[in-house]
């Protein structure tokens, strides 16, 4: 596996994640405020960016983890592989 192809995957996985987890704070603002004009939107919309930054970074080590297990199935399937590297 080239360093390349750890490195992209990393980036994928853990862009995946940081929107999983903005996406929910974002709502649960939404959610407790109720309507949201555009500097509350601007406002929560920074917030949950770095929020989901932070907690992504407490969650490296289980990341790397994931992506050794995800890297090391996808050796036995090229054409999978390929596919997440190019298009993603």
């Amino acid at each position: 596996m080239r360093k390349e192809d750890h490195h992209r995957l990393y980036f994928i996985i853990r862009s995946f994640v940081m929107s999983q987890i903005g996406g929910d704070l974002y709502l649960a603002g939404v959610l407790i405020l109720g309507t949201v004009n555009f500097i509350q939107a601007l406002v929560l919309g920074t917030v949950t960016f770095i929020a989901s930054l932070a907690i992504s970074r407490f969650g490296d080590p289980i990341v790397n983890k994931i992506v050794e297990k995800i890297l090391h199935y996808l050796d036995k399937r090229a054409k999978i592989k390929r596919l997440i590297l190019k298009y993603f």
